[in-house]
């Protein structure tokens, strides 16, 4: 059956940003993309009032309306806990079968993110219009089948999330005894010496983009890192791999094993600074740059403590309109410098943590896999 036969489909709107009448003091929750976290949408940023959501074309949507995001970030699929509006970028669904079950119409339309991000990149936005959405067929098994299907999905995503905090609880226990061993960099409370970060790196690599026009250059076996590589504190490979023509024709270089990466220009500094160290020689794009540390320090000991002083970083980007680090005032940063011997201990413990991690990382990708093939078996 087509979505339309099944589902009251409507897309939000945004009341006037100028009218404070329509924001201030409003108690609607008014959801946006960015809300958006976990499979129930509980909470959000913002709030609308009675009169905005009048004046608008904002609608609300009752608790259990299935989210489906239709502008630049597509195919992105949560479900109301609460009673909320949304702007219009976001389609609410509201199921009118009862022959149709709710889990599995959320996995369905979670089925469908690729198919339908390649919709939207054919056209001038990244979007879909809600009469594409509207005539998408859904396969209907009868409902035991459809609760049968989420449950199965539903339990690999338990199991997911289980993963996903395990990683962020070993990422907290070293981030733990990093404060434990050095105390806070920021204050330096034990006195440790400093030095410049230029004292204690052998070289600083920038990085680059070989030519798109030369396709070739993107046929080989070197891992060329981009931001979106950067999501594990431990980078061995990446999207896209160059050749060695390509190093020589560009400005990227080929970065040596076991030194630090830090994104220094990317929107994704609003909110984080992605580091990582690299396992194997890589090459880096323009939006990254690489340390690689001497003597003096270990890459450990250097990635975690620009994870230390992750706060004061962001503040000074979010203080500027731009999305990057003003690199030649950061690499005149101070860095405390502990006994390189402490150093070496703290790097063990990391190692004995990123092996726990890397078990716990292999088992959820075999999960993300095991839930793509269910999904496929299930809706074709």
């Amino acid at each position: 059956m087509k979505l339309r036969d099944i589902c009251l489909i409507q897309s939000g709107g945004t009341p006037s940003r100028s009218k404070k009448e329509y924001w201030k003091d409003g108690d609607i929750p008014w959801v946006k993309i960015s809300d958006f976290s976990g499979k129930f949408l509980k909470t959000t940023e913002e709030q609308i009032t009675e009169q905005g959501l009048d004046c608008s074309s904002a609608k609300l949507f009752a608790k259990g309306t299935i989210l489906y995001t239709i502008f630049a970030t597509l195919g992105e699929v949560y479900i109301l806990d609460i009673e909320a509006a949304t702007n219009q970028a976001i389609a609410g669904i509201s199921i009118i079968d009862d022959a149709v079950d709710r889990n599995y119409l959320y996995y369905f339309l979670a089925s469908l993110k690729e198919q339908v991000n390649s919709i939207g990149r054919g056209v001038a936005q990244n979007n879909i219009n809600l009469s594409i959405l509207r005539d998408i067929e859904i396969p209907l098994p009868n409902r035991s089948t459809q609760e049968q299907f989420a449950y199965n999905l539903g339990r690999i995503d338990e199991i997911i999330a289980l993963c996903k905090q395990q990683l962020k609880e070993a990422d907290k226990l070293v981030k733990s005894r990093f404060i434990e061993m050095f105390g806070d960099p920021m204050h330096n409370e034990k006195g440790w010496p400093f030095a410049v970060l230029t004292d204690v790196c052998s070289s600083i690599f920038g990085g680059g983009t070989p030519s798109k026009s030369h396709l070739e250059y993107f046929t080989g076996d070197i891992p060329w890192v981009s931001p979106k590589d950067m999501k594990a504190s431990i980078v061995s490979d990446s999207m896209d791999h160059i050749t060695h023509e390509a190093i020589e024709h560009s400005t990227t270089n080929l970065v040596p094993a076991n030194s630090v990466l830090m994104v220094i220009r990317s929107g994704i500094l609003k909110h984080t600074l992605p580091v990582a160290i690299n396992s194997v020689p890589v090459t880096i794009n323009q939006d990254i740059k690489a340390f690689v540390p001497n003597e003096k320090i270990t890459s450990s000991f250097m990635m975690h403590f620009f994870k230390a002083i992750e706060t004061d970083v962001l503040a000074v980007v979010r203080s500027v309109t731009a999305d990057n680090i003003d690199f030649k005032a950061f690499q005149q940063r101070k860095i405390i410098l502990p006994p390189l011997e402490l150093q070496q201990q703290f790097t063990v413990f990391v190692q004995a943590t990123d092996k726990s991690k890397l078990t716990i990382q292999k088992s959820l990708n075999e999960l993300e896999i095991l839930k793509k093939s269910l999904m496929q078996q299930y809706f074709g």
